[in-house]
């Protein structure tokens, strides 16, 4: 937990000392500045989809619809609930896709808000940026490649590795995520091969499952008896607790899709590309979910789930034999996580480029340098890498490091909710705003934002209880108290750089917001043509 506290030592030098990272911007003819030209624009519509993929599909989806049918009691309403999360998810995507054809630069988020909310002098895009590049994304690759390993010591038949080597598994995961930042420092279009080819694994899977769910649907595949299904809503649980417990598994399910925002700045014809890729791919997922479902609890009785595996695992072993439930799918989950991995390290370090080139973290000339051969940004990745690595072997082995993994959670919620407000704000603000080349749903955008931070409020509120599943050592509103204090602690870095540092220098670190709305608002039809050409 003690990498955790970085920002603030890196921030308290910016306040008084450091070097203002404003390096000039290179502008189009006609167009906004964009800190992002030499950044080659490798990234096709393809590409795009498979970032998205590559973040949402990890183990959640082989495990979740379980605790989910569950909580609500029978299949039948969390079905509705996977329906109704995957629908608000896709008003968040297509959100974020109106937001990413106004502002195509890479950084995602962090520049929607800085836009949205530019008053006090960037403070909420300032505490995204920090939460998300010095703890979120670094504790959250920590968290992925320290599971990963287990999924092939499961299929090996050795769980006893799992249970007492912890430290291996740690090893494991750190050697795999260098190789991974290695090959995304060296090489943006062999890195976008191997996440096309993770994403085809998980694809795969999904099919297999999905397919399998499709058959049993049409009775070409012959169901078990006692299906689920003929129970209808008889049973379905209502409480608070049920219900704000089972939408948080969902929403985390569904999270991942704005990470091809992030790297916006390299999508090829972005107005088109990436509205598309995120519609595409949310769509196709949706589907593939709701047939998923459809395929466990066709075989597998709600009384019989047992929750010592996963739930795709004991289809499997139903469906096709242990062969399959017990080798084959824990290999193809473990190249899932891996993947993530994969799509996390080749966004995270386009995030700290983003943050430092404007401006809201120090050293922006450093977090900002893409290299001449190369053509990435090789010592944000590399801290990137760095913080990791502390987040991967600082925590002692069981209840903190899945006190790291819950903390990962907090407060993205909220930066979501803010993002997707922000579309209705900047609607206001800027109806003809010349670049928006793709209009959301308003009602998507509202219900995403109410439900993102509604789902931040109800961290707080007492879980559910699943049968069968240890209650947690630590109490419950630790990691969601922990997240609001760490990005309350945000605020320390902002105030001595927006505040004390320009105040004492006189540089204007922020005046690139408004200028660049300016330069887009008088742009004609041809200098957008000319701009996405």
């Amino acid at each position: 937990m003690s990498g955790s506290y970085a920002p603030l030592a890196v921030a308290a030098m910016a306040g008084s000392e450091a070097i203002a990272a404003d390096t000039e911007a290179v502008r189009k003819p006609g167009g906004p500045a964009s800190s992002d030209e030499r950044l080659r624009k490798e990234i096709g519509l393809l590409s795009a989809t498979s970032i998205i993929i590559g973040q949402v599909v990890g183990s959640g989806i082989f495990s979740t619809p379980a605790s989910v049918a569950i909580l609500c009691g029978t299949p039948s309403a969390a079905l509705v609930l996977w329906f109704v999360s995957g629908a608000l998810s896709l008003g968040g995507a297509l959100a974020s896709a109106e937001l990413a054809t106004m502002f195509s630069q890479n950084g995602g988020m962090i520049r929607y808000l800085a836009h949205s909310y530019p008053k006090p002098r960037a403070l909420v895009a300032t505490i995204m940026a920090y939460s998300v590049t010095f703890f979120c994304r670094p504790a959250a690759i920590a968290a992925n490649v320290s599971i990963f390993a287990q999924y092939f010591f499961y299929a090996a038949g050795r769980q006893d590795f799992i249970e007492s080597r912890d430290y291996l598994l740690r090893c494991i995961g750190a050697l795999a995520m260098t190789a991974l930042m290695l090959l995304n420092m060296l090489s943006v279009r062999w890195s976008l091969r191997l996440l096309n080819a993770f994403a085809a694994i998980k694809m795969l899977t999904l099919l297999v499952v999905s397919f399998t769910g499709l058959l049993l649907m049409l009775g070409i595949v012959k169901r078990s008896s006692g299906s689920n299904w003929s129970r209808g809503f008889a049973g379905t649980r209502f409480d608070v607790q049920s219900f704000a417990s089972a939408m948080t598994r969902l929403f985390w399910s569904w999270e991942g899709w704005s990470n091809v925002c992030y790297v916006a700045g390299e999508v090829k014809n972005v107005k088109r590309n990436l509205p598309l890729s995120l519609g595409l791919a949310m769509s196709v997922l949706a589907v593939l979910y709701l047939l998923a479902n459809v395929a466990y609890f066709s075989v597998i009785r709600i009384e019989d789930i047992d929750n010592g595996t996963l739930l795709a695992a004991q289809f499997m072993n139903k469906v096709f034999g242990q062969t399959f439930g017990q080798t084959i799918l824990p290999v193809c989950i473990g190249l899932s996580i891996l993947g993530v991995v994969m799509s996390e390290l080749f966004a995270s370090g386009r995030i700290l480029y983003s943050a430092g080139k404007t401006g809201l973290v120090p050293y922006g000339d450093v977090l900002g340098e893409i290299h001449p051969r190369f053509g990435t940004p090789i010592y944000a990745m590399a801290i990137i890498w760095a913080l990791s690595l502390v987040f991967l072997f600082a925590p002692p082995p069981g209840e903190a490091f899945s006190l790291l993994v819950d903390l990962v959670q907090e407060g993205m919620w909220y930066f979501y909710a803010l993002t997707a407000f922000g579309v209705i704000l900047l609607r206001r603000r800027l109806p003809n705003y010349p670049l928006r080349r793709f209009r959301s749903s308003l009602i998507l955008s509202f219900l995403f934002a109410a439900v993102s931070f509604a789902l931040g409020i109800l961290q707080f509120y007492p879980p559910a209880v699943i049968p069968g599943k240890p209650l947690p050592k630590v109490p419950y509103y630790l990691a969601p108290l922990l997240g609001v204090i760490f990005m309350a602690l945000c605020i320390i870095p902002w105030y001595l750089r927006m505040w004390r540092y320009v105040n004492q220098t006189g540089r204007q670190l922020l005046s690139w917001i408004a200028e660049e709305e300016q330069e887009v608002l008088k742009m004609t039809e041809e200098d957008v043509r000319q701009y996405h050409s």
